[in-house]
């Protein structure tokens, strides 16, 4: 059974304030034995069909399956290639997983664990080295990877994170700050994290895809990611990718989890639209698809598919980024936009209706967002609303935008260009906005579509005014909202957002071990970022989905915007039809 979300209390894995250095026993990772999606017991053996083939949907061709790199969708698959040296179970609780157990010294910030005996796809040991390498890939300004800021807070991550740009350092340079990265292996089954502070929230984030061990020979190899090529240390290998049509993963005859794989195929279709996998599904080619917000209520009224369907809230959020023109690292702006301007971004958030774009473009389902973190995390604020939906004031912020613009009417500021990529629903919600803008200020807008991957690109260009966006949980910690997704040339920052007050906070919060005062810290940078308008909050989501009846096993945690059950692809099986 799936809790609400505003009922769940996230467990954070703490790592500070304790008086002598702690253990971390080798408990095994989570079984999730089929069964624990609201099943009575796993099915007998006899129940389950001959052919173990799950078929799922993914949103289009991945931009890449280099863990390191990738940032995306991709990540559902990802999530069944690799393992790192914790992980998160279905109640969000850190556990072992490569690592069997860790040691944390008394400051809280060296960090020791101990691996299992395990190996990769190709039958090869993994060793800590291999960890190392992964580390000090991530942190590097060469790989330039959108997550390399999860590295801030490893001792010598901060100095390497002041390399990126267009201008990198020489190879020398880079190489010695590397050198002093706080990553570490003393030998094959041990690996060691040095922190620059105690941050409490940092195990958590080491259950993300890019902190797991990579072998140097195969990432560095000609085609690495292609499916003859690939090496995984997770419950699944990537045996087929026909791209743009599908990616088909079998089981790691070294998996070493408790939970061995029962599916002998994942077969996963790529579709560019959500209609055309909601069609398939119908058709009985797919077994689980996200529900599109279109079809929402024609399924809750269908008799058959009605009980086929699920709503599950997720720790996500669909917003939409402004272009603050605020950091110049991210490219250089010689005529900055209209939405430079704080009055100018305040008249847009006032002049949307939010409940009637989630009735109208989200099928009525998720919460109001007004904020960044989501309900269910540490840190939620849900009174911090300074801009609600009030037409009047929002004219009255765009007249004092206008008068310091030096125009008289927002027609003469030519068109707003709003970008979005194509295939994940967005058409209807900027269409939503587009016309909101229109009625109140008489705003034109150009709507942008773009392929995914063009999108991502030149949104993070700053190439829009406005870009579609969405943000789901990598870790239930209220810094992993923030971090990276609004600090000064954070990875994820497609706001162009830059504020040293907020990344103050972000800073102070990190190095705070009470973790009440942490928490006080972190409600200011949020308050300080709503109420500089940085972005427009929409939505917080509730993820609709479908599955056969024969799905068994099928878990769903508040992590699984993407894909439902795409954290544990391992406990599912297939029933007798």
């Amino acid at each position: 059974m799936h809790k609400p979300l505003l009922s769940i209390i996230v467990s954070i894995a703490v790592v500070v304030g304790a008086c002598d250095s702690a253990t971390i026993s080798a408990a095994p990772p989570a079984t999730n034995e089929p069964g624990t999606s609201g099943e009575a017991s796993a099915p007998a053996l006899s129940d389950l069909a001959d052919d173990q083939i799950l078929r799922v949907s993914i949103s289009g061709e991945p931009a890449t399956l280099d863990p390191t790199i990738a940032a995306g969708p991709e990540v559902a698959v990802l999530r069944a290639l690799h393992r790192p040296l914790v992980d998160l179970n279905e109640d969000s609780e850190v556990v072992p997983a490569l690592a069997e157990s860790w040691d944390v010294s008394d400051d809280a910030r060296t960090l020791t664990f101990h691996l299992r005996e395990a190996k990769y796809s190709n039958g090869e040991t993994i060793v800590a080295d291999d960890i190392v390498y992964s580390w000090r890939r991530l942190a590097d300004p060469r790989t330039a990877a959108s997550y390399s800021y999860v590295m801030a807070e490893v001792e010598g991550g901060p100095e390497l994170l002041a390399m990126a740009g267009e201008e990198l350092p020489s190879d020398a340079d880079i190489e010695s700050a590397l050198d002093n990265l706080g990553a570490a292996a003393p030998d094959h089954e041990t690996f060691v994290v040095t922190l620059n502070t105690p941050a409490s929230y940092f195990l958590s984030a080491m259950s993300l895809w890019v902190f797991g061990p990579l072998q140097e020979s195969w990432i560095t190899s000609e085609g690495a990611t292609e499916a003859a090529n690939y090496v995984s240390s997770g419950p699944f290998i990537l045996d087929t990718w026909n791209h743009d049509r599908e990616i088909i993963l079998k089981p790691n005859p070294y998996w070493y989890g408790d939970v061995r794989p029962t599916l002998t195929e994942i077969r996963m279709s790529m579709f560019g639209e959500p209609a055309q996998a909601q069609a398939a599904y119908e058709a009985g080619e797919i077994d689980i698809v996200l529900t599109p917000n279109e079809d929402v209520q024609r399924i809750r009224a269908d008799p058959v598919l009605s009980a086929e369907s699920r709503e599950t809230p997720v720790l996500a959020i669909n917003y939409y980024a402004f272009n603050n023109f605020q950091d110049p690292s991210a490219t250089s702006y010689d005529n900055p936009g209209p939405t430079a301007s704080k009055d100018f971004r305040v008249a847009l958030i006032q002049a949307i209706d939010k409940r009637a774009m989630i009735d109208a473009t989200y099928g009525g389902l998720g919460q109001i967002a007004n904020s960044f973190i989501m309900p269910g995390i540490p840190g939620h604020q849900p009174d911090l609303n300074p801009y609600p939906h009030d037409v009047g004031a929002a004219r009255q912020h765009m007249d004092t935008a206008l008068a310091a613009l030096g125009v008289a009417s927002a027609t003469e500021l030519g068109r707003l260009r709003i970008g979005y990529g194509s295939g994940l629903g967005r058409e209807p919600q900027v269409a939503f906005l587009a016309e909101a803008w229109r009625q109140a200020f008489g705003l034109e807008t150009e709507q942008i579509v773009s392929d995914p991957s063009v999108f991502v690109s030149e949104r993070g260009l700053g190439a829009y005014a406005i870009s579609a966006a969405g943000w789901g949980a990598d870790y239930p910690h209220a810094y992993n909202q923030l971090s990276g997704v609004f600090t000064c040339r954070g990875g994820n920052n497609i706001a162009q957002y830059c504020n040293p007050a907020f990344d103050l906070h972000l800073a102070r919060a990190a190095a705070e071990p009470d973790q009440d005062e942490q928490l006080a810290i972190l409600d200011e940078a949020q308050t300080l970022l709503v109420e500089d308008a940085a972005f427009l909050p929409i939505v917080f989501l509730v993820t609709p989905y479908e599955v056969k009846p024969y799905v068994s096993g099928l878990t769903v945690t508040p992590l699984d915007g993407m894909a439902p059950g795409s954290s544990f692809y391992e406990t599912i099986r297939i029933l007798s039809r």
